[in-house]
């Protein structure tokens, strides 16, 4: 795939992605997922996160491929195409503070005013946390 979102993937082919796991063994299809992302089809761009969030937090779990996915996703979660940015935060945001609201955080994060700062927001206003 060669387009104006390359830049934000350098690097992606040079990780061991076969030698690291998510919930259905090896994460070998992981870069494949995130490549999509960045492609023109909306229907395959959510078939890509769809499979993201059910192998690289399945159910709350990460894996060993979890936080190699992160740069990648946060490089489009700033820069990529618009129509894959909402979704890339929420995956990113996920993969941070998990999704239930019972696990407590023991950093001190006030992951309700989060939330409800996000909901307050747009992405084009929750971006800049991610460049910082």
């Amino acid at each position: 795939m060669i387009n104006e979102y390359e830049k934000l993937l350098a690097g992606l082919d040079d990780v061991d992605w076969a030698g690291l796991s998510h919930a259905y063994r090896s994460a070998h299809d992981v870069p494949g997922h995130i490549r999509t992302l960045c492609g023109s089809d909306d229907e395959a761009r959510e078939q890509a996160f769809t499979s993201l969030f059910s192998s690289i937090f399945h159910q709350g779990s990460r894996y060993t491929a979890s936080p190699v996915a992160v740069p990648f996703l946060a490089r489009i979660a700033v820069a990529g195409p618009a129509a894959a940015r909402e979704d890339t935060l929420l995956l990113l945001t996920r993969l941070a503070v998990d999704w239930h609201d019972e696990y407590d955080v023991t950093t001190g994060i006030n992951v309700a005013g989060w939330r409800a700062a996000a909901a307050a927001c747009g992405p084009e206003e929750l971006l800049p946390w991610y460049e910082e």
